[in-house]
């Protein structure tokens, strides 16, 4: 089993989050007391696909990718560096696909120091399509350089699908599937990018795999859960093989009691898909219950219970491991969450505090930053930090305030 102090030396060296040995466990700090240290604790979503407000591109962008496209270098910022080069065609990777300064700007002064990327199949792997060797990774690269150039580290989430493959083999007919057709075509994706990331940005080791909540989306993958730990199983070997530094959070757990994720990780271990076959920690969609319950609290045992950090425990005894987890997602709605938006501030700020006292988690994904014209109504609304016409919310303010001290 993987040492604390493995992890946080490994993290340490590559620049990531854990800082693991600083922290520690027990009940809430009192509100003057200093947080615990984590640096590099607190993540964001940075999209690389999609209009504006789900992706990250400018409106102005041009969309062009530099022909011919750049060889991997030890550089990337500047003259001759791979993100600034120009090509023959007049762009670089990072003119071609123009990244809105306002949404980069909203994580950096957040104080962010990862992301959770997406690198989204349909749009950058167009090998069923175009030939073997086709694939069209400006968006991802582009947004990778923005975030890397600010000291800011990606976390690639790889997905199954959606994705395209040619109806009539061997005549260019791309229609979208739901997902690959087998195990070992998205093998061969995951294989890819993680050799790409570590020829390209070598501070690039942490990927997601298969999916977003894949216990509570079965369209996700209709095969049911042995589909999913085979899909899993083929990305982790690829991954790994790619980049023996890798380390590889599963299944983006939606923890609604409905989803029955414990169970869920329980059934996929049973199936032989556990740590080290995988993945190697667990990401968890999770936002604690404010005033946060005391650590007895059952993990949202009936409708209106309470989330508490025993979801933590009981996700570690489902995988039979004292694996790491990643919140790969918080957030705060109002005012289904809080009630107002002074209390969703303090709320962040003690939901985070509370994370960054338990040294198996590794980080925290604040999930709606800026995104508010993204959920009009629903679930998330009133979740942001910064509202629909660019105002910080208090929210913002106070995480910033925490990160700058604490992560």
């Amino acid at each position: 089993m993987v040492t604390v102090r493995t992890l946080f030396l490994f993290f340490t060296t590559i620049i990531l989050m854990c800082g693991c040995a600083q922290a520690n466990g027990g009940p809430a700090s009192p509100a003057n007391a200093l947080p615990v240290v984590r640096r590099g604790f607190l993540g964001a979503f940075f999209r690389a696909q999609g209009p504006p407000p789900y992706g990250v591109f400018s409106v102005y962008s041009k969309n062009v990718a530099p022909e011919p496209y750049p060889q991997p270098t030890t550089k990337l910022f500047g003259a001759g560096g791979y993100c600034d080069e120009v090509a023959a065609n007049g762009v670089s990777i990072s003119s071609g696909y123009i990244v809105d300064t306002s949404k980069l700007a909203d994580i950096i002064g957040l104080g962010v120091r990862w992301t959770r990327t997406l690198a989204a199949p349909f749009f950058d792997d167009m090998s069923h399509v175009a030939g073997s060797q086709q694939y069209f990774l400006s968006d991802l690269d582009s947004a990778q350089c923005a975030l890397v150039r600010h000291k800011i580290v990606p976390m690639l989430a790889l997905e199954a699908g959606p994705v395209q493959y040619d109806v009539v083999p061997g005549q260019y007919s791309p229609q979208s599937f739901p997902q690959y057709k087998t195990a070992g075509d998205f093998g061969r994706w995951c294989g890819f990018v993680a050799t790409h990331e570590r020829k390209t940005f070598s501070i690039v080791h942490r990927y997601s795999l298969p999916g977003n909540e894949v216990n509570s989306n079965p369209g996700l993958f209709p095969g049911g859960e042995a589909q999913i730990a085979a899909y899993s199983e083929a990305c982790y070997k690829a991954v790994k093989a790619a980049d023996q530094h890798a380390y590889v959070y599963g299944f983006e757990l939606n923890m609604d009691r409905h989803a029955d994720p414990v169970a869920f990780v329980q059934r996929l271990y049973d199936l032989g898909c556990k740590p080290g076959t995988c993945y190697d920690g667990l990401s968890i969609h999770l936002t604690l219950n404010y005033p946060i319950p005391p650590p007895s609290t059952p993990c949202h045992p009936a409708w209106f219970g309470k989330y508490s950090l025993q979801c933590v425990a009981d996700i570690q005894h489902a995988a039979h491991a004292a694996i790491h987890i990643l919140i790969g997602e918080t957030v705060y709605p109002v005012p289904r969450g809080v009630s107002d938006e002074a209390t969703k501030a303090r709320a962040v700020v003690a939901a985070l505090e509370a994370f960054a006292r338990n040294p198996d988690i590794d980080g925290v994904n604040y999930a709606n930053i800026d995104e508010c014209d993204l959920y009009p109504s629903g679930y998330f609304v009133g979740g942001c930090l910064v509202d629909s016409v660019g105002t910080k919310l208090p929210a913002y303010t106070a995480l910033q305030e925490l990160a700058a001290r604490a992560y």
